[in-house]
């Protein structure tokens, strides 16, 4: 019988004043116009940059981004944006990125760029990462950096050009997609990009390690880049493996992390070291939710091998768990607080605690029958 999881639980001065300039083409928020992005979203399926796919909704943000730039005015687009069109906006810029990847087009890469100019601002985060990146495939594709500047300055905010200029100009330090936080991948469905950053990346959580009188190790939870590419080449395979089963949907593939009560063990953080972690979640039948967590296991980090940990995990309720060598498959139920919580009135509780004849209808193993199909996976591609 599986066992139950264990829980886891100044100095004052006056203010400074300043100026700034309002554009001639400002317009009041009453008379801001609808924005021409307002209806228009991505499904789950584009969000994938691993299986990466075509999709039609390229080609109408490309024409609308167009249209924009070479009307001369963006600041009547920026104050039309809604909530949800940058992020829209974002993600199109990072599919041009990689569809410039696969085929080295310099129209994609204007297009991207051209995208991120339009936002009202670009985060740390995306600047570090799939801009940067960016960069690299403009090198590679010999798209000339000093034009593609200037027409990103022509159309972004000041403060936009700034923060990009710093970017353009350590292009030349950039050699491989390791300094974007980026890992090249290679499926069935062709070249991807995996993003690895994470939020400890920009402000690592004390280590509790620090507490015990050791001395905490810098950014302990960043994917290695050595093997990531073919553990997110893995996990695409999966994840192909389960939308092909009946009532079975995928969502993108994502940089992921072993959480440590999965396999009860208790150590200095909520998370397990690996060398490469990516991960999914599936949609299956009957409201059965999953996650599909692949991890590259290295014992000296754990001091587990990865087949030690499949034991344990697999021991869990809820879990299920088979590694071959160092590759590591963890699937893992999502609750259903809806069925759990949704409107259960006292007597039903009461009647639930009292019934203890239900507790042989409770399947303890309820992934288990996945782990065949992921065995012939693994033995297949390794």
């Amino acid at each position: 019988m599986k066992k139950c999881k264990s829980g886891t639980l100044s100095k004052n001065s006056e203010p400074v004043r300043r100026s700034f300039h309002i554009p001639e083409t400002f317009v009041p928020y009453s008379e801001k116009v609808a924005s021409p992005l307002a209806e228009l979203n991505y499904d789950n399926a584009a969000l994938d940059f691993v299986r990466f796919r075509e999709d039609a909704l390229d080609d109408t943000i490309a024409a609308i981004v167009a249209e924009v730039v070479a009307s001369g005015d963006p600041h009547v687009f920026r104050q039309s944006l809604v909530d949800g069109d940058t992020d829209l906006l974002t993600t199109f810029a990072r599919r041009r990125i990689v569809a410039a990847h696969r085929t080295l087009s310099h129209d994609a890469l204007m297009s991207a760029f051209d995208a991120y100019a339009l936002l009202p601002v670009l985060s740390d985060v995306e600047l570090g990462a799939w801009f940067k990146g960016g960069l690299l495939v403009a090198r590679a594709s010999e798209l000339d950096r000093d034009v593609l500047f200037e027409r990103f300055a022509d159309i972004a905010p000041p403060l936009s050009v700034e923060l990009a200029g710093v970017i353009f100009k350590s292009t030349d330090r950039l050699d491989h997609f390791s300094q974007c936080f980026l890992v090249e991948t290679s499926t069935s469905h062709g070249a991807g990009l995996l993003n690895t950053a994470v939020a400890r990346d920009d402000l690592l959580a004390p280590d509790m390690t620090a507490t015990w009188g050791g001395a905490p190790e810098p950014q302990p939870f960043r994917s290695g880049y050595t093997t990531a590419g073919a553990i997110a080449s893995l996990a695409a395979t999966l994840a192909d493996a389960f939308d092909a089963l009946e009532g079975h949907v995928t969502d993108p593939i994502r940089h992921d992390q072993l959480v440590a009560s999965s396999f009860d063990i208790v150590t200095g953080g909520s998370f397990l070291r690996s060398r490469a972690c990516v991960g999914f979640f599936v949609n299956g039948p009957d409201g059965l939710d999953f996650s599909v967590v692949v991890a590259d296991i290295d014992a000296n980090l754990t001091r587990l091998t990865a087949v030690e940990l499949a034991e344990v995990a697999d021991s869990i309720v809820d879990q299920a768990a088979t590694a071959h060598e160092s590759v590591l498959v963890l699937l893992t139920v999502v609750p259903n607080f809806d069925d759990l919580f949704g409107g259960a009135d006292t007597a039903d509780a009461e009647d639930f605690d009292d019934d203890d004849d239900d507790d042989d209808d409770v399947n303890e193993d309820p992934l288990g029958h996945y782990l065949p199909m992921i065995d012939a996976l693994l033995t297949a591609e390794q």
